[in-house]
């Protein structure tokens, strides 16, 4: 349905499921483009409880798609619900974002939801002409750590730091093997993640959440074995010409067979030699915050080299101003 009349020449709808391939190919191609906008990524949200609709919103210049923004719907309670919108929009060199957000308010209205919520892909180093309410909300990182894929191996290996060459040595030394399987190692993934869940107190999707990852993104699973006991296991996207670490797990009790640092490199090297430009760990904590909860995580990561990206802030567009007062207040109060 179209949402918005035309405006500066540019006309908004949304996409239809048969436009899916336009929608992907425009995304792919667009400089801040990833995964999070990818119309396969708006039908895995909605698997997840709570999350019942995404929109893919386009934006057209005659019958040309040139932008957009994808959105999904999240469950509030009270009947209410908001809309996420996951490393995006996607503007057209800087134009489109009245369009987008004259079709998301038309969308709202008619759903009935309180707010927009956008976390941009943009790096701070680029202008970004989206103006909201500032917020610390967000799902996705607001900092991460990119290689670049267009370096040779030997060059990768260089600015890693020793530590991590040394490591990676370390999981070959002691007969540590990486294969890339298929879903069928998803149930031994995800008993290596809950482990790791519950020892560093995170939370975790129902295990069929996995497989469709794997499925629905052809995402690649990676499992690390010693002596015949898988000990670690992650799972990467490949989208566009970004590879993208999403999810890792390992054993405790195997801790000292450095498995991750093997499987890290195993992705990085599959992902260069499939042709991708960048690889994206998906999240480190501010540079200089030794006290962030991703401390840990982060000195890991960054012993692979690479380059610091931050992203412009997540900022809020409000619809229903009152219902949006209570949905701050619950959070405050954590009612």
């Amino acid at each position: 349905a179209r949402l918005s009349a035309r405006l500066s020449g540019m006309d908004t709808r949304i996409i239809r499921s048969d436009e899916r391939a336009a929608w992907d190919k425009m995304v792919a191609a667009h400089p801040h483009g990833g995964v999070e906008q990818s119309f396969e990524w708006g039908e895995l949200q909605t698997r997840i409880p709570g999350r019942p609709a995404f929109y893919a919103l386009g934006i057209f210049e005659g019958t040309i798609l040139v932008g957009g923004m994808l959105v999904i719907r999240q469950e509030m309670g009270g009947g209410k619900s908001w809309l996420w919108c996951p490393r995006g929009p996607l503007l057209a060199e800087g134009r489109g974002w009245n369009e987008l957000l004259a079709a998301v308010t038309v969308l709202a209205k008619k759903s009935g939801d309180v707010f927009l919520r956008i976390e941009p892909g943009v790096p701070v180093e680029e202008a970004f002409v989206v103006e909201g309410k500032a917020t610390e909300n967000r799902y996705f990182p607001e900092h991460t750590l990119v290689l670049d894929l267009t370096l040779s191996e030997e060059d990768l290996l260089a600015q890693m730091t020793q530590k991590g060459r040394y490591n990676i040595k370390q999981a070959e030394k002691q007969g540590v093997t990486v294969s890339e399987v298929g879903a069928e190692g998803a149930e031994d993934f995800y008993k290596l993640l809950a482990d790791t869940a519950e020892r560093d107190a995170f939370s975790v999707h129902k295990a069929h959440f996995y497989e469709d990852f794997l499925e629905s993104l052809a995402g690649k699973l990676y499992l690390a074995q010693q002596d015949g006991e898988v000990v670690a296991g992650m799972l990467v996207t490949n989208f566009g010409e970004t590879a993208t670490y999403y999810f890792g797990a390992s054993s405790i009790a195997q801790r000292d067979s450095k498995a991750p640092y093997l499987l890290q490199w195993t992705a990085i090297r599959d992902a260069r030699r499939a042709g991708l430009k960048m690889y994206d760990f998906l999240g480190v904590a501010p540079e200089g915050d030794e006290r962030h909860a991703w401390s840990g995580v982060t000195q890991f990561k960054t012993r692979f080299g690479g380059k610091r990206v931050s992203y412009h802030s997540s900022q809020v567009f409000v619809f229903r101003p009152f219902w949006w007062t209570l949905y701050r207040l619950a959070k405050l109060f954590r009612l």
